[in-house]
């Protein structure tokens, strides 16, 4: 599968932000047809978070996810149930493990930058950990809620990344 690069992500944000209420709305009603599975686990996860934005932040990082990879690789069979959860499970316990003695950004790195989609991985962290634009440097998530969705947006990306690579066989 092709990297999704920068600027494949700043592309399809320009696409977002040119979107109506209603193309949302429809962008969306295929990603839960196309994807049923992912999307439900993912937006059943944001459900928890305790802050508005937050669950708006991870709308909006899946969105540039699903978009990006469909982008290169239109008709990606859908993710099961039981893959995201074997998956999602294997991926927090090796982040656990690299993470065990507490959140370091030489580690963090070193997982974004040997992963299949480091950009669009790096994407998800930064949006996640982002202020949002205001002056205190903090993030609409709570530290645990932000490990959480970095792992189920690595999952989701390395789920989708196998799946655009059996297509091309």
């Amino acid at each position: 599968m092709q990297q999704i690069t920068d600027q494949t992500i700043d592309l399809i944000n320009d696409r977002i932000q040119h979107m109506d209420e209603n193309q949302i709305g429809k962008v969306w009603d295929s990603f839960a047809r196309e994807q049923p599975a992912l999307v439900g686990y993912v937006l059943g996860e944001s459900r928890e978070l305790e802050m508005p934005d937050a669950r708006e932040d991870v709308a909006y990082v899946l969105t540039i996810i699903l978009l990006s990879f469909r982008e290169f690789r239109p008709g990606i069979p859908a993710i099961t149930e039981q893959e995201f959860e074997k998956t999602f499970n294997d991926e927090f316990d090796t982040m656990e493990t690299i993470f065990q003695d507490g959140f370091d950004e030489a580690d963090a790195m070193a997982v974004i930058e040997s992963f299949c989609q480091p950009d669009l991985l790096q994407f998800a962290a930064a949006t996640i950990y982002s202020d949002g634009g205001e002056e205190e440097e903090a993030s609409n998530f709570t530290e645990e809620e932000a490990g959480l969705f970095i792992v189920i947006f690595k999952t989701a990306i390395a789920l989708l990344h196998k799946k655009a690579d059996k297509i091309l066989g």
